[in-house]
């Protein structure tokens, strides 16, 4: 038990424990296990007692157990599962009375007992494998091999117990059938393994990396090379090469282990010819045996090899030959001088043999699609980590460059359609760390360029192809660099523009590579191409596309740098299909997107991004489909994604955009823009606003923004925040401008306020003026809302130069005011009163047009928000033209206001009071009217002093105020004016004092008012308003009956 355990935790490979092993070596099944169904259950267990029994033949009851098991997904009673594992293993172990049908037979049976009780059966046989020595083990081997052969990938968790083993029992093999089962062992656990590597993914267990395999297999690998290769028998040796072939496969997944592999194999050479059958199945073959294996077949092809026929051997000689140690590592790991020698020059020949067959190839199926085959297998060598096997790519690739110029008719010229993409292959490899792979390189672009001008009808300048190899000698970095460059430059004569995605798109490549000098040199290609190339592209948002999908793979790559300078170049010469691309690119905006935008805003380039993206948001709204509908749906769907993805971009230009005064001017333009945006969000529902925006801008405490915010709202106050000083933003904020902008039911109020703060910088325009006047008459109801509110609250304060043009807008405000939507018509009503107070001169004339509409919102009962609006647009009215310039409307309009002083709406006594507060401070013409009317509303003014709505109670005091001169006796006006400042309900209380004392007809008449809950014109108290008249009696009872003798 202590022995298994030691062996679980050696079990690197695994990262998984496998299931405790029975104390003499037996796993055996604690607790329960679900019963299988009556049917099998008695079959099994009758089997079971008849082998336990010695009754019949054992074979044949086995086989009948065998079918039994196999029939689905068998679960046995723990006792019984048991008692058959014991009794099979009992029977391959035994030394003696067993035949081998027998042993065979028990053996088929844990096999098939492992498709249900996999981790019962496996950790049985793991103990008898740590005790494994002797012949009686022989099939406790095989059983191993054939559960590895059924059960491959189940097998992984205990592969590293078995490797660890299967070590300690290789030195006590002694007899050639032990061998041979061991290394059946061996072959058919690393099959599986390989298996594995293909499909680590479908396994629900952590993956297990092909270096902690290989740990386990290399000593192994070493030792059956070394003790058991010489084995004589042929049987014998077919199993160990069969085993040995099986390691090779899993050892070359790994490169450490890979060279090691190799080291041993140069030790017996008769090796190679014997495993060549074996070896040319793995897919990382090393031996010198296929170079020629692989030659001689290449040299046979004929046309009728398929083509992954062609590149599959291809691919296996290139691996051979270019993967090959270098002369200097052999003699590093100590190998002689002669051996060394002699390797080296065989392989020299077969690399040059090697570029003649890959021409050989070409000739004999002249087709671009065959020559993108031999690049690409190369391509792979040519980016290899190893100095020296890029430095023989580049050879081959040489040599093929070179015959294809010299056959440039024959191969109709081939290459020159991969111009661009062996240009960003071949490129940055002029800087190589090896001078001989530098000339090489220098040798390619050569053959290239003489190629292209051939292709052009043109003659190479004479000092182009020697610049090319001049300066590669030199072995400091920088002036590599310069000189690669310069190379870069004299390329980019001949690049044809066609070819552009094909270059990005293999140079892009060389920049996620981990040699630093690699990518430095590519980035150097790549901003040489767009700065002398850059103008003749065609294929732009096919490059574009290139360079963002590589930022996406570059997260933290130091030569990120490098692709937002690409970005930049490209822009510059497109900047309009540089953005149409990236416009292109889904929400939300990832870091990559928000990333290049930022770099287009702060470049140059800046101001023409902005001013492109200014023009397409105005497109957008100009476009816009009408109102929605099914059909019109998709419209607006995509409409709204692009208006979405242009106020992101603009966000993002515009923080990092240094000029400030660009960002003012376009103003004009961004505003409507996004605006209108915002307005066109809010969906269809649009309720009336609140009264709060027409108390002032400053008016209130401060409210909170909400989060998230709406994309359009940030788009909006970063351009703003490019425009005005940060205390006006701070306004805005404190305010809750941005969160009102995007309610529905607050929208007017946030476009009030920021009208206002606009107004206050002077940033409203008369271009902002003409954007949005043009929304008046929109098919939009959401815009005619948006720019009706903008106007409503311009007419407050109005540009001067602009007051002229406003009177057309006056008009159509007029019209709004009869609008089917009631939040239309609110916005028009407030801004014919704001037109009063901004413009009186311009309005003057339409003065009875708008005192008749306003006076007509007081009779919209079912809409008390539009009545009470009305009477505050009135009072802009009143205060403006007094009761003399009003004439006998003011009568009507104090008339009219009284009526809503005991409404139940709030809003609607807000309003009243302060109308008939405005309508007392210009009653002076009509003194004696307005005397006789506060005589009738004194007493809803005395009891709302306590209106249960605060704001409501604050104008009703001072509307009280107002009115106390036309009061009598004099006596009441002095109580009133001079105890204004108490609270509310004192301030009652002294007034009903001075009532009983100096007006008794005043207290007679709250008494009156008390009893029948009801104003002397007949409208009922409101309820709010009885209270408090009960508290004043109840409170003043000593100065006259109390309220329940009233009652």
């Amino acid at each position: 038990m202590r022995s298994l355990r030691v062996l679980e935790g050696c079990c690197l490979s695994v990262g998984l424990r496998s299931r405790p092993a029975h104390p003499r070596g037996r796993s055996r099944v604690m607790g329960s296990v679900p019963a299988a169904g009556p049917t099998v259950a008695a079959v099994v267990t009758s089997l079971l007692e008849r082998l336990q029994d010695n009754e019949g033949d054992r074979v044949q009851t086995y086989r009948q157990l065998e079918r039994a098991l196999q029939g689905g997904d068998v679960r046995l009673q723990s006792g019984v599962l048991n008692r058959l594992i014991a009794e099979a293993s009992g029977d391959i172990r035994a030394a003696q009375g067993v035949t081998d049908d027998v042993r065979t037979a028990a053996s088929d049976i844990l096999v098939a007992l492992a498709g249900s009780h996999f981790h019962f059966v496996m950790p049985e046989l793991q103990g008898h494998l740590k005790a494994a020595g002797g012949t009686s083990e022989e099939f406790v081997y095989v059983t191993l091999g054939k559960l590895a052969s059924s059960y491959a990938l189940r097998c992984i968790p205990f592969a590293g117990m078995t490797l660890l083993a299967l070590r300690a029992v290789l030195s006590r093999v002694g007899s050639g059938r032990i061998r041979r089962a061991v290394c059946g062992v061996l072959e058919q656990w690393l099959k599986g393994v390989k298996t594995y590597f293909c499909s680590w993914d479908k396994c629900p267990f952590p993956r297990v990396g092909e270096a902690q395999f290989c740990k386990h297999v290399y000593p192994l690998y070493c030792y059956v090379v070394q003790n058991w290769l010489g084995c004589e028998e042929e049987e014998d040796k077919q199993a160990v090469l069969g085993a040995v072939a099986a390691m090779i496969g899993v050892l070359l997944h790994e490169e450490q282990h890979r060279e090691h592999a190799w080291d041993q194999l140069l030790l017996y050479q008769d090796t190679f010819w014997a495993t060549k059958d074996w070896t040319m199945e793995e897919p990382w073959h090393s031996t010198v045996s296929q170079v020629f294996l692989g030659l001689v077949q290449l040299r046979k092809l004929k046309p009728s090899l398929s083509r992954e026929e062609s590149c599959k051997l291809l691919a296996e000689c290139c691996h051979t030959i270019l993967s090959f140690p270098s002369k200097e590592e052999m003699e590093g790991r100590g190998k002689i001088t002669r051996q060394t020698q002699n390797i080296q020059t065989l392989h020299a020949l077969c690399l040059e043999g090697l570029g003649r067959i890959i021409v050989a190839l070409l000739e004999a199926e002249v087709t671009s699609t065959c020559f993108e085959d031999v690049v690409h297998v190369l391509q792979r060598w040519l980016a290899s980590a190893k100095a020296w096997e890029r430095e023989r790519a580049l050879q081959v690739c040489a040599q093929l460059l070179g015959d294809c110029e010299e056959r440039f008719e024959v191969m109709k010229g081939c290459a020159c359609k991969k111009f661009g993409f062996l240009v960003g292959l071949l490129g940055p490899l002029a800087t190589e760390s090896l001078a001989t792979s530098r000339r090489w390189a220098g040798v390619c672009l050569g053959h290239l360029l003489q190629m292209q001008a051939k292709t052009r009808n043109v003659i190479p300048e004479a000092g182009d192809i020697a610049c090319l190899r001049k300066g590669l000698d030199t072995t400091d970095d920088v002036p590599l660099l310069e000189t690669s460059n310069v190379i870069a430059k004299i390329v980019c004569k001949y690049f044809p523009p066609a070819q552009a995605v094909d270059f990005m798109s293999t140079i892009t490549e060389s920049l996620k590579c981990t040699r630093d000098e690699h990518a430095l040199a590519a980035g150097v290609w790549m901003t040489t191409f767009l700065e002398k190339c850059g103008q003749l592209i065609q294929e732009v948002p096919e490059v574009l596309h290139v360079l963002y999908s590589c930022m996406q793979t570059m997260e933290e790559n130091t030569h990120r740098p490098l692709l937002l300078q690409a970005v930049y170049l490209l822009a510059r010469f497109h900047h309009k299909p540089v953005v149409d691309s990236l416009l292109q690119k889904r929400l939300p905006m990832d870091r990559d997107a928000m990333e290049l935008w930022r770099t287009l805003g702060r470049s140059s380039l800046g101001v023409q991004v902005l001013v492109y993206l200014t023009q397409k948001l105005e497109a957008v709204g100009e476009n816009s489909p009408g109102p929605h509908s099914s059909a019109h749906e998709l419209d607006h769907s995509q409409a709204a994604l692009e208006s979405l993805m242009l106020s992101c971009a603009i966000s993002e230009v515009v923080f990092v955009l240094p000029a400030k005064e660009r960002v003012r001017r376009l103003l004009p333009r961004l505003l409507p823009g996004l605006l209108g945006e915002i307005s066109k969000a809010l969906g269809e529902v649009m309720p009336l606003a609140p009264l709060r925006c027409q108390r002032g801008l400053f008016f209130g405490s401060p409210r909170t923004e909400d989060k998230p915010r709406n994309p359009y709202c940030e788009a909006l106050e970063l351009v703003l925040s490019r425009c005005m000083e940060k205390r006006w933003l701070l306004v805005l904020w404190r305010q809750g401008a941005w969160a009102s902008l995007k309610k529905p039911q607050a929208h007017v109020d946030g476009v009030c306020l920021l009208t206002s703060v606009l107004l206050r910088n002077q940033l409203i325009t008369r271009g902002v003026i003409w954007a949005l006047s043009q929304w008046l008459n929109s098919p939009s109801e959401n815009l005619q809302l948006t720019a009706t509110a903008f106007f409503a609250e311009l007419m407050k304060d109005p540009p001067i130069r602009e007051k002229k043009f406003l009177e057309s807008v006056l008009g159509i405000l007029l019209e709004k005011s009869q609008h089917r939507i009631s939040a239309v018509r609110q916005m028009a009503v407030r801004g014919l009163g704001n037109a009063f107070r901004g413009a009186p001169k311009e309005v003057h004339k339409h003065k009875t047009t708008i005192l008749e509409v306003l006076q007509r919102g007081l009779e919209n009962t079912r809409c008390p928000v539009l009545a009470a609006e009305s009477m505050l647009a009135l009072a802009e009215v009143v205060r403006k033209l007094k009761a003399k310039g009003l004439g006998s409307a003011f009568k009507d309009i104090a008339r009219s206001t009284k009526m809503f002083f005991e409404a139940e709406p709030d809003v609607l006594r807000f309003s009243a009071f302060s109308l008939y507060a405005v309508l007392a401070s210009s009653a002076s013409g009509k003194r004696s009217f307005f005397t006789r009317e506060v005589w009738e509303t004194w007493v809803s003014l005395l009891l709302h002093l306590r209106d249960p709505d605060p704001e409501a109670s604050n104008v009703c005091r001072t509307a009280l105020y107002l009115c106390a001169p036309f009061l009598v006796p004099e006596r009441v006006q002095e109580t009133i004016v001079t105890s204004i400042g108490l609270g509310a309900a004192q301030l009652q209380y002294e007034v009903y004092h001075c009532l009983v004392k100096d007006a008794p007809a005043m207290s007679k008449r709250l008494h009156s008012i008390a009893r029948s809950r009801r104003l002397e014109n007949g409208r009922a108290l409101h309820s709010a308003a009885i209270a408090v008249l009960g508290d004043i009696l109840e409170k003043t009872r000593g100065l006259s009956f109390s309220w329940q003798q009233l009652e």
